[in-house]
């Protein structure tokens, strides 16, 4: 699917969450300080009312928040895919006319991800709340239990999504129209945190799903547009001029190639990045030891090497030397006078 990301604006807020993180992991060490100094002075309590505690809440808001932005984004180390990247999983395969733009500001606001269908605009809010989600009649609740509800201390709460998605859909139906187009928009509320679930939902302004079901909403949305490919190149190149300057030519050129060529060059891309994955995993396997390497799944056997039923080499078989058994004589056959005379013995 054709992605266009605004980077400046995404490099922008990944910078300002680490400085929020840092900036709470830094508030926490100050707070440590003051414990440690002021603790043991007769004037102590005094400090630690005034510098201690401030610095303590501020440092978990500050941290916390930052930790759930990065793993919004997918840095910092979190092993998951960020929320672009999410919604151009769930819609892989979707048709070639669907172009997903992430984190535009256009009349004043920041809409973060914008679905352009023949049929019209799709907003999508994303939600990485933890809990279970309880909603009717536009108001929204996250259900959790008392040990999550501590672990999340200092993360943002869910909020309104509807009114959220109703004040863009708004201002971007009134920006068009002053450009002179009248474009259906509409959204869509999606939970992509793995550890949520929709308990409840009813009577809402704009659909509540989750991230793996975010296919089969877009595909139930329909609206009495069908624009040419003419028409929806157009509104597109008004999208594009909402890029920064130095964005917009690359992004027009790959709008403007066709869809096969995107594909390939996606394509292309894709198994790039798997070549570097690959080659920066030999480089990690031939530093290790040979007795810890393990054989990559595509690699020929070496002559001698065992292999498997699928025809995959097997890892080498570790000889164990066994301890070596005492050696002990056979016992020796009594001789008849061993037990004493038999003619002694009592019958």
């Amino acid at each position: 699917m054709f992605v266009v990301t605004n980077k400046a604006e995404l490099n922008k807020r990944i910078r300002n969450n680490r400085i929020m993180f840092w900036g709470g992991v830094a508030g926490l060490l100050g707070s440590m300080l003051t414990l440690l100094i002021a603790g043991g002075s007769p004037q102590g309590a005094f400090f630690i009312i005034i510098f201690g505690y401030p610095l303590l809440f501020l440092g978990i808001f500050l941290s916390k928040r930052g930790a759930y932005n990065n793993r919004r984004h997918a840095v910092g180390g979190y092993r998951l895919l960020s929320e672009e990247q999410d919604i151009d999983r769930q819609l892989k395969g979707s048709p070639s006319r669907f172009h997903l733009y992430n984190y535009l500001n256009i009349a004043g606001i920041s809409i973060e991800h914008m679905l352009v269908t023949p049929q019209g605009i799709i907003l999508i809010n994303m939600k990485g709340q933890l809990g279970k989600l309880k909603a009717g009649r536009d108001l929204y609740r996250m259900k959790r239990g008392f040990v999550n509800s501590i672990g999340t201390i200092g993360e943002p709460g869910i909020g309104n999504p509807s009114q959220e998605l109703s004040r863009q859909c708004k201002r971007l139906r009134t920006w068009f129209e002053q450009k002179g187009f009248d474009i259906p928009t509409d959204g869509i509320v999606v939970l992509n945190n793995p550890r949520a679930t929709i308990e409840n939902v009813s009577e809402m302004s704009f659909p509540v799903c989750m991230n793996s079901d975010l296919r089969e909403a877009v595909r139930q949305w329909q609206t009495e547009l069908s624009m040419t490919a003419e028409e929806q190149f157009e509104i597109e190149k008004l999208l594009i001029g909402q890029l920064p300057q130095e964005e917009q030519a690359e992004a027009l050129e790959l709008l403007s190639m066709p869809a096969h060529k995107r594909l390939q060059m996606e394509r292309e891309q894709e198994l790039a990045v798997e070549a570097a994955r690959v080659a920066k995993t030999k480089v990690k396997d031939e530093k290790k030891k040979p007795s810890e390497r393990k054989p990559s799944a595509g690699a020929a056997p070496q002559p001698g090497q065992r292999v498997g039923l699928n025809g995959k080499p097997l890892p080498a078989k570790v000889s164990e030397e066994k301890p070596r058994k005492a050696a002990v004589e056979p016992l020796k056959k009594p001789n008849p006078g061993a037990f004493g005379d038999p003619a002694k013995r009592r019958k």
